[in-house]
């Protein structure tokens, strides 16, 4: 299945643009915008003869703004005294000054008597005037202040502990300082809650110290103005003013110029703020200027469309021009940045690519960091006793599982001045075991689940709402617990789904869990692709209906759509096609066993048993019922499946490690199942039966 045409749903937001509302928006109609100024290079040349003019330039008179986004008119220049200015009542422009009133043109006044040829005037007062302040006002106010690495919004940032991610933070700040290196763009992708903003906020500090800091962007999706791109460009053109007056002047002078820049392209506007600008540095202060530039939270930009924009304008722009910066982007894996790195986009091979919760391994690092920080705790308190063990901080580094948003979940909560730390702390070891629901310790991580997994829910059922997203999610998780190594594809045929459903299904959620190739492979060497969930505590989110909430599926219906399927898959085959070929011989039956593709009843009979080893007693009765509904005839092809006696003729599947399907599933039924799903299985079918 393709993916270019699953794209992320984010929710509707009703934005004030410009922070101007509707009643202060300009109700000018395109006449009345007046004309725009003129750079002296396009301004009319006055000939040596009696003041006559010739324009060496057509003067365009520009197009107007749509009126719902309007926050200055298309002139934001003094209009030279000698041109008409029709009124309008454009509220955003700038007052004129007195002495701007009074700026009439006038010769010798008062004079008489005296006679004056060929007189060659040129005023170039405007000219003087230009000077972009009036630019750069506007773009303070196109620009988002809460985006910034210092910013108020963002106090307290998450940033890395002292002495932890030392060597990534090396590599990272290796590369930024590595001005020759073959790579502009540095993209980290990580899943929710791997630290990635916690790295870029110390490697901007970092950069800071060192001088070298250009600008950053924090994008937040909770923050209408750093969700989306339109203030981006803006921000990055703004810090890059700041560090230095001549850019400053240029940038501000580029708005003048053009007053709707920020209605343009990404391209456009990078070019014109950003590297124009700086292309007119003189190089002594082009070799001083900062040059690197942080981008975290792509994926919380709420458009995908916006997503894929911004990466495209900085292929097209700060790389193919070979710009002097160097850029370091963090995001989710989701779809834009996804295809993008991927063999065939547009960045593969042309970005440096840290993946940070495949390739690095944060154990060690979030140990130190819940010893220290329960250690600070203590000493805050000051305790002369020690009030947690190694085995607790042990406990809160499993269950981890290498990614930092649950440790810092845990510090948050167990570090809350009003309670008691020995006590948090026991509540949430007692939530690993599954001993205490009545309290909520992982408020912010659930609600982090609970974004993710919303937005990929309302992006699948915007494209296609034949199946259950969240019941197929749950179905899929299930089958990879129970560790077959069948692959996702395989899964799908199994289900009864379309080819490629997994594809939809996980699009989105790419910050949660991932479908990778297995170690092994499968027939003809092609790989086989299972799931990886990245955060265990993305599994207990979903186990625990006072975490998820609407988004809960209860065990037991994930287990009867399993065992629904599985019955349909060994019922979709006769009697004929599991008994028959007992005369053939060893290379005859396995293309038999090829063209009847009686790899899936192996599959089905195997899932379904395996499935019923991981039961509770509320499973058992959905799949007792779902057993006794499927028959005796299904109960019969069943027992011929596993009496067949030319099942060693079949070489292990590469999907099943130990050994022939259907002596797997003796096994398991043996040790697993047996008496006590045949007891249950005798009380569905009285019940089955008296219905």
């Amino acid at each position: 299945m393709c993916f270019s045409h699953l794209w992320r749903r984010g929710p509707k937001i009703q934005v004030e643009e410009w922070g101007i509302n509707a009643s202060q928006r300009s109700k000018t109609s395109p006449t009345q915008h007046p004309v725009p100024y003129l750079p002296p290079s396009h301004q009319p040349l006055r000939t040596q003869a009696s003041g006559s003019i010739h324009s060496q330039t057509p003067v365009d008179t520009g197009s107007s703004r749509d009126q719902d986004r309007a926050p200055y008119p298309l002139s934001i220049q003094p209009q030279p005294s000698n041109t008409s200015v029709p009124s309008t009542n454009v509220q955003s422009r700038p007052p004129r000054d007195s002495s701007e009133q009074n700026l009439g043109t006038t010769f010798l006044a008062n004079a008489s008597n005296f006679h004056m040829e060929n007189l060659n005037y040129t005023s170039n007062h405007y000219a003087a005037q230009k000077q972009g302040n009036v630019g750069w006002e506007y773009l303070l106010k196109a620009m988002s202040t809460n985006a910034l690495h210092n910013s108020m919004a963002r106090f307290d940032p998450p940033k890395c502990d002292a002495n932890t991610r030392v060597e990534l933070i090396h590599e990272i700040s290796t590369w930024i300082e590595d001005r020759n290196a073959p790579t502009q763009f540095l993209c980290m992708t990580g899943a929710a809650g791997s630290g990635k903003s916690a790295l870029q906020q110390t490697v901007a500090e970092g950069c800071v110290a060192k001088g070298i800091l250009a600008a950053s962007f924090f994008f937040n999706t909770a923050d209408n103005t750093r969700n989306n791109v339109s203030t981006i460009i803006p921000t990055l053109a703004y810090q890059l003013g700041q560090k230095s007056a001549a850019l400053r002047q240029m940038i501000g002078v580029a708005v003048e110029n053009d007053a709707v820049i920020f209605d343009q392209s990404l391209k456009t506007q990078i070019e014109k703020l950003i590297l124009d600008p700086v292309s007119r540095l003189p190089p002594s202060e082009l070799a001083s200027l900062p040059y690197a530039i942080l981008i975290d939270g792509l994926d919380e930009c709420t458009k995908e469309r916006d997503q894929r924009a911004l990466l495209c304008a900085i292929h097209d722009t700060f790389l193919h021009r070979r710009s002097i910066f160097r850029i370091f982007l963090a995001s989710r894996p989701e779809l834009a940045i996804f295809e993008a790195l991927e063999p065939g986009g547009h960045l593969h091979e042309i970005v440096h690519p840290i993946r940070l919760s495949d390739d690095y391994d944060a154990t060690s690092d979030i140990r130190l960091t819940v010893r220290r920080n329960f250690t600070e705790i203590g000493l805050r308190r000051r305790w002369e006793h020690a009030w947690f063990t190694e085995e607790d901080v042990e406990a809160i580094v499993a269950a981890a599982s290498g990614q930092y948003i649950y440790a810092a979940t845990v510090i948050r909560y167990v570090s809350e001045p009003r309670r008691s730390p020995v006590e948090r702390l026991r509540t949430i070891l007692a939530s690993q075991s599954g001993t205490d629901h009545g309290t909520k310790p992982f408020a912010l991580l659930d609600l982090l689940y609970t974004l993710v997994l919303t937005t990929a829910k309302e992006g699948y059922e915007a494209i296609d709402n034949r199946h259950d997203f969240l019941l197929i999610l749950r179905v899929y998780l299930a089958i990879n617990a129970v560790n077959l190594n069948l692959c996702i594809s395989r899964q799908d045929k199994l289900l009864g789904l379309e080819e490629g459903t997994y594809e939809s299904i996980l699009c989105d959620l790419r910050s949660l869990l991932v479908a990778l190739p297995n170690s092994g492979h499968g027939p003809g060497g092609i790989s086989r692709i299972q799931i990886k969930v990245y955060h265990k505590s993305f599994l207990d989110y979903l186990n625990a209906p006072e975490r998820s909430g609407s988004l809960h599926i209860p065990i037991p219906r994930s287990i009867d759509y399993i065992s629904r399927s599985c019955f349909r898959s060994i019922d979709s085959y006769s009697l004929e096609d599991i008994r028959g070929g007992t005369t053939l011989s060893d290379a005859d039956f396995k293309v038999r066993y090829k063209e009847l593709d009686l790899g899936l009843l192996d599959c089905a009979g195997l899932l379904w048993c395996s499935v019923l080893r991981t039961r509770t007693p509320e499973s058992d009765d959905v799949a007792a019922t779902s057993f006794v509904q499927f028959g005796t005839s299904g109960l019969e092809k069943i027992h011929a499946w596993v009496m067949h006696p030319l099942v060693h003729w079949i070489s292990t599947p590469p999907w099943i490690s130990d050994g022939n399907p259907r002596y797997e599933f003796v096994d398991l039924w043996e040790k697993h199942v047996g008496r006590v799903f045949l007891d249950r299985i005798k009380v569905r079918q009285v019940i089955f039966i008296a219905r």
